[in-house]
């Protein structure tokens, strides 16, 4: 067998990133040479020895100390010993493609799920050979980018669809505006697939989306896509969303004919009062003459058991009635009033006992 005396590696191909030396009886006294964008390490029974920077290295047993505890080098001489040289690339990788599709992720604003797919690029470069070789490559013998594209595929993917959802949401970002936060985006998909990597020695250089493409037949983006829609109107003319089902409800008042027509109004006016004004602009204009409101109906305090309970409405009395829960020597205290009177006594409950079913007639002898 031939006496190794010059190891190296000549790097024509850009894309490669790892390269076992063919032979491994090395002899102390050969010359390895490292280039600028390498990095070498010797492995002796699949255990990590040593590794060498850029530069010619004559190697020999003051080198190689962790070698030379492992199998007892001379200290002189062209002493021939078995391991394994590999050398790791340093070079950056770039332009090295990711794409997405089928991800689903919840709208923040109408929490609907939407269908989407993107795509971009990444670069990297291995930052630690040592561990690179050890979790990565193995006994594989080769590496090339291709390789960590497929290694990295599901962890991009996975990384890319936390991303953006987490983005979206805690940035109150909808699907028309997350097209101008590509950047910032991509920086939060960074930091999350950088972890990963780390796991390998791997340092992700850059990481770009060069586009979002949502489902346009898909039901929740239409869905969402509609409600942006209504929002962005109704931001424009300065009104809520709630406040414009009320001047819907108002112009259809104002449309019909007859005065049933005017109880659907008075749904719309119980609506909320911060629109009570607008609608009512929109009912004098049309030329109808608004109905005053409802009297208020009176609502009561009941004593139980020594205790204050209510309010309770008149049709809650009602009820409470029928239910033997109030008779006509329970105390009551009207809401507004000035005592505590027996429920007989109070001209509405009062006339809520005479409605009660009277009792079975006596039975004749």
């Amino acid at each position: 067998m031939a006496i190794i005396k010059s190891i190296y590696w000549e790097q024509n191909n850009q894309e490669e990133l790892v390269y076992k030396f063919p032979f491994n009886n090395v002899t102390l006294g050969s010359v390895l040479t490292v280039n600028e964008s390498q990095e070498a390490f010797f492995f002796k029974n699949g255990t990590l020895c040593d590794s060498f920077t850029a530069g010619r290295h004559i190697l020999s047993s003051a080198n190689l100390p962790i070698l030379q505890k492992l199998i007892n080098l001379p200290s002189s001489g062209e002493t021939t010993f078995m391991a394994e040289v590999w050398f790791v690339s340093k070079l950056d990788k770039r332009n090295m493609f990711w794409g997405a599709g089928g991800l689903r992720v919840i709208d923040p604003y109408f929490q609907i799920p939407i269908k989407l797919s993107t795509r971009g690029q990444y670069g990297i470069r291995i930052s630690d050979g040592g561990l690179f070789l050890k979790r990565l490559i193995g006994t594989i013998g080769f590496a090339n980018t291709e390789l960590i594209e497929e290694q990295f595929r599901s962890d991009v993917v996975e990384a890319v669809k936390i991303s953006i959802a987490k983005f979206m949401k805690e940035n109150n970002i909808n699907i028309n505006e997350i097209g101008t936060e590509y950047r910032n985006l991509a920086k939060v998909i960074s930091k999350e697939l950088q972890l990963t990597f780390d796991e390998y020695g791997v340092q992700l250089l850059n990481f770009n989306i060069e586009d979002i493409n949502f489902d346009e037949t898909d039901k929740g983006y239409q869905t969402v896509m509609e409600g942006i829609a209504e929002q962005a109107k109704l931001s424009k003319l300065g009104v809520s969303y709630l406040q414009q089902k009320q001047i819907d409800i108002a112009q259809t008042a104002a449309g019909n004919e007859g005065a049933g027509n005017f109880m659907g109004l008075g749904m719309g006016l119980g609506m909320g009062n911060n629109i009570g004004s607008m609608i009512s602009d929109s009912i004098n204009r049309s030329g109808i003459a608004v109905p005053p409101p409802p009297p208020q109906l009176p609502s009561y305090y009941v004593a139980r058991n020594g205790q204050t309970t209510g309010p309770f409405s008149i049709d809650v009395i009602q009820g409470m009635i029928q239910r033997k829960e109030v008779t006509p020597t329970t105390y009551i205290y009207r809401v507004g009033g000035k005592e505590w009177i027996m429920a007989e006594y109070d001209p509405e409950i009062g006339c809520l006992f005479s409605l009660l079913m009277p009792p079975p007639p006596p039975l004749n002898d």
